[in-house]
């Protein structure tokens, strides 16, 4: 990890010296290889989010389905 501090024009910069404790970097930079060691950055496989997807969209879809359902026979009790 580098820290870093960014500019008045908004460009970061790693600094010239390196502190023991990164807590008090304004921006801390990482490589690749340190990212893969971070958990919970990881995206969910095409696979996963297609089910995801899927079940919220047939949630939706199933809850309107019985509330007209419902409605529909008690508007027929009704009359």
């Amino acid at each position: 990890m580098i820290c870093a501090q960014p500019d008045a024009s908004g460009v970061i910069t790693s600094t010239p010296t390196q502190p023991a404790d990164m807590a008090t970097c304004a921006v801390v930079l990482i490589t690749g290889s340190e990212l893969s060691a971070v958990n919970g950055i990881a995206f969910p496989s095409p696979a996963d989010f297609g089910t995801a997807w899927a079940l919220g969209f047939t949630l939706v879809v199933s809850s309107y389905v019985i509330g007209w359902a419902a409605g529909a026979v008690l508007r027929f009790i009704r009359y």
